[in-house]
């Protein structure tokens, strides 16, 4: 069985520049498709893909952010959060192609264009999820208030923004139709018969 890389990308998606005060855990995973036809590709995808929001997509990419901080006194009963880290934790699942047959030159241009666009999509996740990291780490820089209630405060300013995160999530992509407009852009070749 001949074996096509998957995403024919380095290591890890480039998520630079981190913001101060984040640290980014990255996770690559595949599933593998066989598959000598286009067609047999796509339905491959269809069946195998990773599963989001209740349907199966090419690929899938899942965060998680934490947040810690110190919290001193900084008189009476008043304290103050300082230095304050977002850990963001990403998982990023992508095709495999496993080739029953030596691919034809198109269908394998069109593979590596659609993976491609994948990456790119996917990438963009990632990179909204360092950002918005970023933004956790300012809200929280400073925020001061009663010792008592400063870590309740904290975690409704982390939800809140969590929030936002996920609507800019979803905006993405409603503006990038989930990666079609990023597959289109990488694959500039028509489509093999």
């Amino acid at each position: 069985m001949l074996l096509v890389g998957g995403c024919r990308t380095p290591p890890g998606l480039d998520l630079h520049p981190i913001p101060v005060g984040v640290t980014v855990d990255q996770h690559l995973a595949y599933y593998d498709v066989t598959a000598a036809t286009l067609a047999d590709l796509r339905q491959g995808i269809r069946q195998a893909g990773p599963r989001d929001q209740g349907r199966r997509w090419g690929a899938v990419t899942t965060w998680l952010l934490t947040w810690s901080a110190q919290s001193p006194r900084i008189g009476g009963n008043m304290c103050e959060l300082r230095r304050p880290r977002v850990r963001v934790q990403t998982a990023i699942t992508f095709p495999r192609w496993n080739p029953i047959a030596p691919p034809d030159s198109s269908l394998l241009a069109w593979w590596q264009q659609y993976n491609t666009g994948l990456a790119e999509h996917e990438r963009g996740h990632a990179l909204l999820a360092v950002a918005g990291a970023g933004e956790i780490v300012k809200a929280l820089d400073g925020l001061h208030g009663v010792c008592e209630s400063l870590m309740l405060s904290a975690n409704a300013r982390f939800q809140n923004a969590l929030v936002t995160l996920n609507r800019k999530e979803e905006e993405y992509d409603r503006t990038t139709i989930h990666g079609a407009t990023q597959i289109m852009a990488a694959r500039r070749l028509t489509e093999p018969n």
